[in-house]
């Protein structure tokens, strides 16, 4: 099995399709930006692209001869393929952490000067898990992540619990509905079984078998 990533955001004043598409063949990728596009397509509906966005980072030596320590700047890209879907406000990314979505704002604002506005998706975990419980088969609820938990008066902070069965994992997160930051969960695929990791915002991070990479975005979209 691979791990995937879904990042799913909003975008609003997004251009038509074909416009949108232009206008991202068109910034190319120029050597002095920060951002750049490696290709981009488009659909009827949809436009599909794949930006890099290029950071410094100092990396710190040793010169033996002088026995002093020189910080190299090395050039850092990070890839985040794209899907964008005027009509329905939605973005989506493929790679990278939950802050891929703003990072897609930036170009998108900034680098192609146009009005939109991207927004991250809130998740409610406790639904999402009931949600999923009753629309997959084979559901397991593995673990939870909640904050402020406090096992008694002189003990508290982030406790993440396993649970061997999904019922005692469904009644703790009943009981801290409320300071719950992650769950894990497993279900079964078409082909194979699959393992999602929620989090507070639309940011999964799955593994599945790759002939289930389709089906399972397509469940994971009905959370949000």
């Amino acid at each position: 099995m691979a791990t995937y990533k879904l990042n799913i955001g909003t975008i609003r004043g997004c251009p038509a399709p074909g416009e949108l598409t232009k206008a991202i063949q068109g910034f190319g990728l120029p050597e002095t930006e920060e951002y750049g596009v490696l290709n981009c397509s488009a659909t009827d509906g949809a436009v599909f692209a794949t930006i890099v966005r290029k950071t410094q980072q100092a990396v710190p030596k040793l010169d033996a001869d002088t026995q002093e320590v020189t910080a190299s700047p090395v050039e850092r890209v990070t890839v985040y393929p794209l899907a964008v879907r005027p009509a329905q406000e939605r973005l989506e990314i493929y790679a990278g952490a939950a802050s891929s979505v703003e990072q897609a704002g930036v170009f998108f604002s900034s680098c192609l000067a146009l009005p939109t506005v991207v927004e991250p998706i809130e998740v409610d975990i406790p639904a999402a898990v009931e949600k999923l419980a009753k629309t997959t088969q084979r559901f397991q609820l593995r673990a939870i992540r909640v904050r402020e938990y406090a096992h008694n008066a002189y003990m508290a902070g982030t406790y993440a619990p396993k649970f061997l069965d999904s019922e005692h994992g469904t009644d703790f997160l009943a009981e801290y509905a409320e300071s719950v930051a992650g769950a894990s969960v497993r279900f079964q695929g078409p082909t194979g079984r699959v393992t999602v990791g929620l989090s507070g915002q639309a940011a999964f991070s799955f593994s599945c078998a790759e002939e289930d990479l389709a089906a399972v975005r397509a469940i994971l979209r009905k959370l949000v």
